[in-house]
């Protein structure tokens, strides 16, 4: 290493031999610094470096080499995490006046050591932060670097909430960094991207550098980077109005439902993304389905409130979606329609799913019926209930008073065969209720599916499927 004289016009001449060119009152205030780090050194522990050309090579010219190649490039704010004794941000903010920067040090001393001398340099727009780097910085930034501080794809997993798209994170590396670089392009290609890999050497060292910058990306799917609200109280306004989703009648209050379930969320935020309102995950997610729009918005649980709502055990997420009140029946009808008597959301669910599958589109929900939209119905039935033109109707008895008999269908074991029967152009087909089933009168015109000897009846939904795959099989020949 050359030798330069520890003085003012020294540290310029070295730097002019290192390639690097500042003003006289850049070069002032560098002087300054390195005048109070050397000073400071033993006391607050700031630096191992002792000897003026080396301080001034490893040091100031390596960060200054920085700004100079990603001239132009530089994010601001810019985050110098992990900054020691405001390594490189206080060097790099002399060379980038225009830049923002931010000291990130967790120890005081050294925090109290780069407060001195940003006052004592004369320097406007550099801060510090003293913390250990973590989720709870919520500004964002331009950038972040650091300078042999850890492992690159350790410090992208620390940053990415933090970063803006487009960003960039600087690592100062040294030569042997391919694995980390790799390991970053594997782990994070829907987030990270890799912009530069260049290396270079210290003028006046054997030192061999390599300055890596990886550009955020934006991924609608994170959840730092949506709408979000924080539910840690059960007693929440809109925790309670959630949890009342579990009842049908909560449902009926708020004209809304939970979906859950790892194949239905997705596919109601894709079908029915204009009647989604929120998307509830625990605290800690990181990503949301691919499906939910950027513009929905995600409230995070705390996770006993968050396993309150997620009743069968999904892990989430659940969407909280409208759920279109059913219109009065005007009791006309236009070819095969559905009554639904059951009480069990479970039956309902599973006989709507049927339906929908064998190609009705009407149903009249009776007053028995639970609701279409209660969790167990979305479990058992998926998403038929939004597919389906649901009517509400009166009681089951009521409903088949309003039509003619030769337009009921009713389903009971003492009915004629259903082989035997031919489903008219336009019915209502009538289930009974669990348990009592059809009233008295309808049995004696309904129609009968045939079962083993010794089998008393067959559970409602899979006989309203059995009759519907009937009248399709007759309506195709």
């Amino acid at each position: 290493m050359g030798k330069f004289p520890p003085t003012h016009a020294g540290l310029a001449a070295m730097l002019q031999a290192s390639g690097i060119t500042l003003s006289d009152e850049q070069l002032a205030q560098l002087w300054r610094y390195h005048q109070l780090l050397h000073e400071r050194t033993d006391d607050g522990d700031l630096t191992r470096l002792r000897a003026f050309d080396t301080m001034v090579s490893l040091h100031y010219v390596d960060c200054l080499l920085v700004a100079q190649k990603l001239a132009g490039r530089l994010p601001s704010p810019l985050l110098d995490i992990g900054s020691g004794a405001g390594l490189p941000g206080v060097p790099l903010k002399i060379g980038s006046p225009s830049t923002t920067v931010i000291c990130n040090e967790m120890r005081a001393k050294r925090i109290a050591f780069i407060d001195e001398a940003i006052q004592t340099c004369g320097l406007q727009g550099i801060s510090t932060w003293h913390a250990t780097l973590g989720h709870h910085f919520d500004d964002a930034v331009g950038g972040v670097f650091t300078r042999a501080f850890e492992k690159i794809p350790v410090t992208l997993t620390r940053v990415r909430r933090m970063v803006q798209p487009g960003g960039l994170a600087i690592f100062m590396k040294g030569p042997n960094c391919d694995d980390e670089i790799a390991e970053a392009q594997a782990s994070f290609a829907s987030t990270w991207r890799l912009r530069d890999d260049l290396a270079y050497d210290i003028p006046f060292t054997t030192h061999r550098r390599r300055l890596v910058t990886f550009e955020r990306l934006a991924d609608p799917t994170e959840v730092g980077r949506r709408k979000t609200r924080r539910i840690e109280s059960g007693s929440n306004d809109a925790m309670r109005t959630w949890r009342d989703l579990l009842t049908g009648k909560g449902i009926r209050k708020h004209g809304l439902a939970l979906v859950a379930g790892s194949k239905l969320v997705p596919e109601v935020l894709r079908d029915f993304e204009h009647l989604c309102v929120e998307l509830l995950v625990p605290l800690g997610t990181e990503h949301v389905v691919a499906e939910a729009s950027a513009d929905l918005p995600v409230a995070l649980l705390a996770p006993d409130l968050f396993r309150e709502l997620d009743q069968f055990g999904t892990k989430g997420p659940l969407v909280v979606v409208r759920a279109p009140q059913p219109r009065p029946w005007p009791g006309t009808l236009q070819g095969a329609t559905l009554a639904v008597p059951f009480q069990d959301p479970e039956n309902v669910g599973a006989v709507l799913r049927s339906a929908a599958a064998l190609g009705v589109r009407e149903v009249v929900l009776t007053r028995e019926a639970a609701s279409p939209f209660h969790p167990k119905a979305v479990r058992a039935g998926g998403l038929a209930a939004w597919r389906l033109n649901l009517w509400s109707g009166a009681s089951l008895a009521e409903v088949a008073a309003a039509l003619p008999a030769e337009q009921l269908v009713a389903l009971s074991a003492e009915g004629t065969p259903l082989q035997k029967f031919v489903f008219p152009d336009d019915f209502l087909l009538l289930p009974g209720v669990e348990g009592p089933g059809l009233p008295a009168d309808l049995r004696a015109q309904s129609v009968a599916i045939g079962m083993a000897d010794g089998s008393e009846s067959l559970n409602g939904p899979v006989a309203v499927a059995i009759a519907l795959y009937r009248w399709g099989s007759q309506s195709a020949e």
